[in-house]
Parts: C-alpha cells; structure tokens; sequence
C-alpha cells in the first residue's frame, strides 16, 4: 500500500489526486481534511475511490489562495503519512503539491517536502530527482539564492550527490552501470579558467575521485549545448534552474519529482498548488498519475 498526501487544500492537490485515482484498483491511504476532499469530489463531480483509507487531518481551508490554514493541513498531512511509513503502514509517499507561502505563515519554515521529510526521517544525505520519459535530472543545490550557488558546491557535496544517485538508479530502475553526465557551472565549462575555476578546482576533481569509485560518470559538459545530444541517464545539474528549465520542456505534464536516501520511496507531481485554477476543474492530473505510478514501481507493490 502506497500513501498520498493531498497538500495544500486550497490548490489542485486533491482534484488531481482525485483524477489520478479514477481508474486505479491498489488500495491506497490519503492524508488529507476530509471537508476539502468532500467539497472537491462534489463540486467537480469526482468520485472517492472506494479503496482509498483516508486519514482526516482536521482545520478548515481556505479555496485558491495561500493562507494559515491551508499551510498547518498541508504540513499535518505529511508528518501523519511520515508516520504511517514509519510504522509499516505503506511502503511508498505520494506528496501533492504545498505551498510554501501557506507553511511559512503556518510556522513551519521549510523550503519544501524534501527538507521536511528528510528531517522526519533523519536522514542527513539525500538527493532531490525529476523523472520524466527520456531525462532524469539531480540537483548538487536546489532551493537556495543563486548568489550563494559557487560557495556552495564542493568536491565533498558533488561526491555524495552523484554516489546517493548512482545508487538508486541501481536499485529502483534496475541499471547496472548508470552513466552519468555532470554540467558546468561556467559558460564554456570555463574555457580553461578564462570564465571562472570551479570547473578544475572542484568538479574535475570531483569526477575523478568517482571515476576512481567505480562510478560512470563524465563531465562537466557546457550547459548551454549538453541538452541537445544528452544521453546519459541521468544528468547532475549544479542549480534548480540549471536542471529545472530543461527538465519543464522536456518533461512538463508527465514529470515526477523524487526524494533519494529516505528509507522508502518518496515521489511527487512536478507542478505546485496552482491556486489560480482550483476549484475549477480543468486541472491536468498527467503528472500525479505518473507520481503515483512510479511511487508503486519504486515499492514493488
């Protein structure tokens, strides 16, 4: 059995959910205000599955916009699906999207699901992943100002990054021998020094103490032409943006957004609470569906 949690309740999280369950005959838990569940399957003519568990996390909610409510359901859902999985009550967590505005004005100041589960999980390395058909991409920094991307990244962080990864391509896509592509941080790869050092300083280094490990792995390949010949499978982006932006064209309404290093499987939609659509039913559920497809894949359930 899988759990879902339905994020903020005044975004898309359930409609899409609710969408993405229609047709799906696994037995699942959803965390998750059962009014805001009730007022989606009614307004928008969606049905509860007959197989979903649901676990009510009480408050009210506030429909299409970002508020305290909405944030103290959203962080409420989470911790209660984190605990399911700690007692064995499922195998695998699908989170629907929060927002962070919504956690913040709750009290809970986290940058996202990933730092929060990590944190619940006590687990100090991890890797953020989006999947899509055709790209996999992992992130050396992720929610952070770019001004502080380069005193950031190091050999060590790199290192870890690309071993947690290497791993889990392994385990939960069965590849015997990932091939990885790492990106430059500097135009041209820093065109031997000439546009900035983090390339020989850090990355090659880095590279070659992997390459020494036994891990597939090449690189740092110039950002700006990688994406059109890539085939590795998976590619180490150093920035959100750097990754983010070609993974959006690439992979928008069917990407899959994964947490690596926690004790199970942890995926999520690759779209956020989109408040200025909820409630009206045009919600695309494409990238729950597949979150929820990959999440029983990962947990062979």
């Amino acid at each position: 059995m899988i759990a879902i949690t339905l994020g903020d309740p005044g975004g898309i999280g359930i409609e899409v959910a609710l969408k993405a369950l229609s047709k799906l005959q696994s037995k699942v838990l959803l965390f998750g205000n059962k009014e805001a569940i009730t007022y989606y399957s009614e307004n928008l003519n969606l049905k509860i599955p007959e197989k979903a568990e649901i676990s009510n996390i009480e408050g009210n909610f506030d429909v299409g916009k970002k508020s305290k409510a909405n944030g103290k359901i959203a962080y409420k859902s989470l911790i209660k699906a984190i605990e399911a999985a700690k007692q064995g009550l499922c195998k695998a967590i699908v989170t629907a999207p929060i927002n962070k505005k919504s956690l913040h004005l709750a009290g809970y100041k986290y940058p996202g699901h990933t730092e929060i589960l990590a944190k619940e999980f006590s687990t100090e390395k991890f890797v953020m992943m989006m999947a899509a058909p055709g790209i996999k991409v992992i992130f050396v920094t992720s929610h952070i100002p770019f001004s502080l991307i380069p005193r950031t990244i190091s050999k060590k962080l790199i290192k870890e990054k690309a071993l947690i990864t290497d791993k889990y391509l392994r385990s939960y896509w069965n590849l015997e021998k990932p091939s990885l592509g790492i990106l430059a941080l500097n135009p041209h790869a820093g065109d031997s020094g000439l546009f900035g050092d983090e390339e020989e300083r850090i990355i090659k280094p880095a590279i070659k103490e992997l390459k020494e490990k036994g891990l597939n792995i090449d690189g740092p390949f110039p950002a700006d032409t990688y994406w059109s010949s890539q085939k590795k499978d998976c590619t180490i982006a150093l920035y959100h943006d750097q990754g983010m932006i070609p993974f959006k064209i690439k992979g928008f309404g069917k990407g899959v957004n994964i947490t690596l290093g926690l004790p199970i499987p942890r995926t999520s939609p690759d779209h956020g609470t989109a408040f200025d659509i909820a409630g009206k039913g045009i919600a695309n559920p494409g990238s729950m569906k597949e979150a929820i497809k990959l999440a029983l894949k990962m947990a062979n359930v």
